[in-house]
């Protein structure tokens, strides 16, 4: 059997959709370092889902637990961010005609969680990342880390299309 028929995110739910509508199945993950799309690798996956079989398919809900290494949006310093993602999720089967595959659930009853979850943590992801709230970023001047020490640079010249939005700010 091939490695990707045994990733732990493919689910034989063959029984479970020869069942009668309400059945439903709980699967629970503690899963260490897990690839889940070739732009994606959580540190940890952990939580539950409960597939219910129903008239159209399978409903999928539950919430899931990971971390992520992601990049300070000002400084670059490698950060983890925790993240919870919430699923509910209407899966057909059989899959409908002119539907995207991923919306079904495929006649082998091989249902391959992967894209589904890649996709909830994508959309789940912070907008902005940052090691901590008073970040100073990366020096203009010569990409020195501001938050481990300061730059000496003597002082450049004011580029004369920002001299008005001088006048704003503090003397100090």
């Amino acid at each position: 059997m091939s490695k990707n028929m045994q990733h732990p995110l493919r689910l034989n739910v063959g029984s479970l959709l020869h069942q009668g509508a309400g059945t439903s199945q709980e699967f629970e993950f503690d899963l260490p370092a897990i690839q889940v799309g070739d732009d994606l690798d959580l540190s940890f996956l952990r939580g539950v889902l409960r597939l219910t079989r129903t008239g159209e398919g399978l409903y999928i809900e539950g919430a899931l637990d990971s971390e992520l290494e992601l990049d300070c949006d000002r400084c670059l310093t490698s950060l983890n961010q925790a993240l919870s993602v919430e699923l509910g999720e209407l899966l057909y089967y059989p899959p409908r005609p002119g539907t995207d595959p991923s919306e079904g659930v495929p006649e082998t009853g091989i249902l391959d969680l992967r894209p589904l979850v890649r996709d909830h943590f994508f959309l789940d992801m912070p907008t902005h990342s940052l090691c901590r709230s008073d970040c100073k970023g990366l020096c203009p001047e010569c990409g020195n880390n501001l938050n481990e020490s300061n730059c000496e640079h003597p002082e450049t010249e004011l580029d004369p299309r920002f001299a008005a939005l001088k006048s704003l700010l503090p003397e100090s």
